[in-house]
């Protein structure tokens, strides 16, 4: 039985000048014209074949979708829908062929490829022996009231996050937005914000400068642009992201976070942390130094069951050394105290030194070091010692996860601008996951073999810092099961500039 509406179904066949033989359908010519004239004004209206191929359009159809009327007639009616709108389309179809009208909403795509969501009723028509020949969708344009109950949704969701939240568009700055916590911040109401721009809410605001800190946002470049912001007495981390309305519309996304805690806490970490590592520094170079002297001999012989002992006590006091060490350098990195005095040295010397003073924790491994790139004397301008810490970090490393009884290579590269020292290992390599993290402090690769996990996790942090400190950078390859490579890069300095004065690097 069908259910399709006569009235309904009159009009619409009138308006397409459709020619359908029905007895039983008797109608009023002027009230047929007044229906079609209302459907026409309010209705968007589509007549397609058997297979979906466009016949007719109303005006408000052309209007809606954007397209001219010779660019739909004889295109498929897909050609409006949106990749998440097949599921609909094969119901719609389904439905045609078996004679029942179909009623739904449906998210369209206009010419310029934004959203149209309508609200969609079709109707099937067919000839007198029962064959689907057309069918009929009139639709209804409901595009701004789910734009305002998207943004309805999203803004109660967003009242709800503690840390403050602004959006405001990309040209003119204006704010769309603001939940709780940010009116809260600055004061305002909801009536209060509304029109208002970033230019009257800060004080000697730039817009063009603003616009060309957030330009890599636009480009596409970057994913966020990160800053503090000192606009209050407490400090804020300002987090800018770059989103789209329902409509497509860009706009800026701000996120606020008071983060005067979070210093506090940093603060107070270091603090004891610096206070920790001072106060053990003199008591255990003490006690390492008083465990060497003993097993030295200076005190007498000692028994070979006391000996084994005191070696492991020994090196274990070695290692607390080495932390403490570590984390003073790091002290002076975070407070930017870290000095580097810079002076032409050679390479070939600076890996000499290097490779004697890790020898013996080469040794532990069977590592040995293959020295090249040195057929012609190159000289670097560093600071020896700090580039020595480097090098006996990356050596140390390159031995710890190196298969026994290999080698690493130790090279330099020179090239018009630039000086490359290069450690390179043939063994586990660094996993994936590791890889983007590998720098930060307190952070080291995994590995099955524990008892190379003997590290502080600050060596690569402390690398990075002083090669910072010395206007270059570190870059890293590395292959599981194949090897690694660490560089430093180094900038390759002019005659006149061998000797600098003292330089404070600063990194973290």
């Amino acid at each position: 039985m069908r259910r399709t509406p006569i009235k309904l179904l009159q009009s619409a066949l009138s308006y397409f000048d459709l020619r359908v033989e029905s007895k039983s359908i008797a109608t009023d010519r002027s009230l047929i014209e007044h229906e079609i004239e209302a459907l026409n004004a309010h209705s968007i209206v589509s007549l397609v074949n058997a297979a979906g191929v466009i016949l007719e359009v109303n005006k408000l159809f052309v209007e809606t979708f954007g397209y001219g009327e010779e660019e739909l007639l004889g295109q498929p009616i897909t050609t409006i829908y949106s990749n998440s709108e097949w599921a609909n389309y094969e119901a719609i179809h389904t439905a045609m062929n078996t004679d029942i009208c179909w009623t739904g909403e449906q998210r369209l795509k206009h010419k310029d490829g934004s959203n149209v969501w309508t609200r969609t009723t079709s109707y099937p028509l067919y000839d007198t022996d029962g064959n689907h020949i057309k069918s009929i969708s009139i639709r209804t344009d409901v595009t701004n009231s789910k734009l305002v109950d998207s943004e309805r949704d999203m803004h109660a969701a967003l009242h709800m996050f503690q840390d403050g939240m602004l959006m405001f568009t990309t040209d003119t700055l204006r704010f769309t937005y603001m939940n709780r916590a940010a009116m809260e911040r600055w004061g305002w109401s909801e009536s209060d914000y509304m029109g208002k721009t970033l230019a009257g809410m800060i004080p000697d605001f730039e817009p063009r400068k603003f616009l060309e800190i957030a330009q890599p946002l636009l480009e596409g470049d970057v994913s966020e642009i990160v800053y503090i912001s000192d606009l209050s007495a407490d400090p804020y981390e300002i987090t800018l992201q770059l989103t789209h309305a329902a409509d497509g519309t860009p706009r800026f996304v701000s996120i606020e976070r008071n983060i005067a805690g979070r210093l506090a806490l940093e603060k107070a970490k270091d603090e004891f942390t610096a206070t920790v590592s001072h106060e053990l520094r003199s008591p255990l170079t003490s006690i390492k130094g008083g465990l060497g002297l003993v097993l030295s001999g200076a005190a007498g012989e000692v028994p070979a069951k006391a000996r084994g002992l005191l070696e492991i006590a020994h090196r274990n006091a070695d290692r607390l050394v080495l932390i403490v060490n570590d984390m003073l350098d790091l002290e002076k990195i975070a407070a930017g105290q870290m000095a580097f005095t810079l002076r032409p040295y050679d390479v070939a010397n600076l890996f000499d030194e290097a490779v004697r003073a890790n020898e013996a924790y080469l040794a532990q491994y069977n590592i040995g070091v293959r020295i090249e790139g040195l057929e012609q004397p190159v000289t670097l301008v560093c600071d020896p010692d700090r580039m020595l810490q480097v090098l006996g970090n990356l050596l140390t490393n390159a031995a710890k996860f190196s298969s026994k009884n290999s080698d690493i290579r130790l090279s330099v590269n020179v090239d018009p601008t630039e000086i490359t020292l290069s450690v390179q290992d043939y063994g586990m390599g660094i996993p994936q996951d590791a890889q983007e993290t590998i720098f930060e402090r307190f952070t080291q690769a995994r590995s099955n073999d524990r008892t190379r996990m003997n590290g502080t996790g600050l060596g690569l942090s402390i690398v990075k810092a002083i090669v910072d400190g010395h206007e270059g950078r570190v870059e890293m390859d590395s292959t599981e099961g194949v090897g690694t490579t660490f560089r430093v890069i180094l900038p390759r300095r002019s005659e006149v500039a061998l000797s600098p004065p003292a330089l404070t690097g600063v990194a973290s």
